[in-house]
């Protein structure tokens, strides 16, 4: 019985679409005035949708690689967290 190998990965000219979708972007005449007003969005803490501007803006800007590299120091953290009770007093009864 033979069967049929299932294809994986993206669609052909899927990446070429991307590409051209990108190359598009760049050169659109509103790209400035809309990362303007992108950065002023994430600026203004009255905005409404400030934390998704930012969202946006931190994820296009920092390359993930970055904090893949610091992944592996996870196992150096240590965090120890003592509280300090003020001795009371005892009192009869209690």
């Amino acid at each position: 019985m033979c069967k049929t190998p299932v294809k994986r990965g993206r669609l052909a000219g899927t990446r070429a679409r991307q590409l051209e979708l990108k190359q598009t972007l760049l050169e659109h005449p509103d790209a400035p005035e809309v990362i303007e007003t992108a950065v002023r969005t994430a600026s203004d803490d009255n905005h409404k949708n400030q934390t998704a501007a930012q969202n946006t803006l931190i994820y296009r800007m920092l390359p993930i690689s970055t904090f893949e590299k610091a992944v592996d120091s996870w196992e150096e953290i240590n965090i120890v967290i003592n509280t300090i009770r003020p001795e009371t007093e005892a009192t009869e009864g209690r």
